[in-house]
């Protein structure tokens, strides 16, 4: 029996005191990240209405503005995500540590803090909802690796929980490399060992955690689409999308850093005979995402900016045939899932280059720039086939069924939010 064939009053009874829990980098903003959160909350809008979603990520005001609308009973907290920055002393560095907290071993202190209350007393009631969580769910990006090494207390602190509670745990699409290099890595794996379901989104992430066997459905995104994408137009323009951050080790044409980026991507345009007019530049981190066009100067005089709200408003520009330049992962996976072609210019060697590498394993049919000396061509070849869009949006919807079906399981354990 679905939950959908049942009576409002017995769904309404059934599931209004389920609270489910939500970790996640959001509120920066970031489009990604936004996104991934945003396509979560809808997916238990259609099969959870009524059931408290918490969403704890680092910046829940600015998250709350974006992603109210995508979950009737979603509310935004920072539980988890202060005590990871206070171990890691990035907030109130100007308190003394607690007894018990080693600077150095900062996650044991947050595993403990939000598995107990009275640790840290002031997040009592955050702790308070946490602990009556019927689940907890990491959910994916590439934020817990060697790059953010404080966010190994996410994963310790929602394995501490759940041991002591019972409630189910939960990590998918997770980009977990470049790994940690040092205790680090024993640490989370014996973390994510303790998980009921742990998934990735790419094979370096399966390989570097292979003892624990995590499922590999893919970046969470897939989940935000159709399996059938719509007809794509026939344009003729140029999208940009260029990140200054996590650039500092890519090297093209004898610069490096943003540079290094700003002149291979206008050598590009100039190859490609490109002009001005036809190119827009998109905006998925606020401020960021101009350097790069800035130090560009004049060759995109006449070109379109879309600041990021506009972005978040209206979405990206995909679909209607444009060809694109990204260094960000969630515009890549986007525009070749609508079928438009593209460069991907991995700025991180060790971190984008898995994740545009992890699309073009799944069907993405865009050339890959990982290095200096690579000037591809302007591409034509599209972006996933159909039946390769199909396959992933599959893979990561059969994933999220299987963690929230939509049907009467069992009865429920956990009080509504009081």
């Amino acid at each position: 029996m679905q939950l959908t064939d049942l009576p409002a009053r017995v769904r309404n009874r059934l599931t209004r005191d389920e609270i489910i829990y939500l970790v996640a980098p959001s509120g920066n903003p970031n489009f990604g990240d936004e996104l991934i959160a945003k396509t979560w909350l809808e997916y238990l809008a259609r099969v959870r209405p009524h059931a408290l979603v918490v969403l704890d990520c680092h910046s829940p005001g600015q998250a709350s503005i974006m992603l109210r609308r995508s979950h009737p009973r979603a509310v935004f907290v920072d539980t988890l995500w202060r005590l990871t920055l206070f171990a890691a002393g990035t907030e109130r560095p100007d308190i003394d540590r607690p007894d018990g907290l080693d600077p150095d071993r900062g996650w044991e202190w947050v595993a403990r803090a939000a598995s107990n209350l009275g640790v840290a007393s002031h997040l009592d009631v955050g702790i308070d909802l946490l602990l009556r969580a019927a689940s907890i769910h990491l959910l994916g990006g590439g934020y817990v690796n060697g790059i953010w090494p404080q966010h190994l207390s996410l994963a310790t602190a929602i394995a501490a929980v759940g041991g002591r509670t019972g409630a189910p745990t939960y990590a998918t699409g997770q980009g977990l490399t470049p790994t940690f290099d040092d205790e680090r890595a024993a640490i989370l794996t014996e973390a994510l060992s303790r998980f009921h379901v742990v998934d990735v989104r790419d094979r370096a992430s399966a390989e570097a955690f292979a003892s624990i066997a995590p499922s590999h459905s893919g970046d969470d995104a897939w989940l935000s689409m159709p399996a059938k994408a719509p007809a794509t137009a026939d344009g003729d323009g140029v999208v940009l999308c260029l990140q200054s951050d996590l650039t500092a080790d890519f090297t093209a044409h004898g610069k490096t850093g943003v540079e290094a980026v700003a002149a291979l991507v206008t050598a590009l345009l100039d190859e490609w005979d490109v002009a001005a007019s036809q190119i827009t530049v998109i905006e998925c981190i606020p401020g960021i995402d101009y350097t790069v066009p800035h130090l560009m100067g004049d060759r995109l005089d006449g070109a379109t900016f879309v600041p990021f709200l506009d972005v978040w408003r209206d979405g990206l520009p995909i679909g209607v045939g444009h060809t694109w330049i990204s260094t960000r992962f969630h515009p890549h996976l986007l525009a070749a899932a609508a079928g438009d072609s593209g460069v991907a210019i991995a700025g991180h060697p060790d971190y984008y280059a898995t994740k545009h590498q992890s699309l073009v394993d799944v069907g993405s049919r865009w050339s890959l720039v990982t290095g200096p000396g690579q000037s591809p061509s302007k591409p034509a070849a599209g972006g996933f086939a159909p039946a390769a869009r199909r396959a992933n949006v599959e893979r990561k919807t059969e994933l999220a069924q299987s963690l929230y079906p939509n049907r009467v399981t069992s009865r429920l354990r956990t009080p509504r939010l009081r």
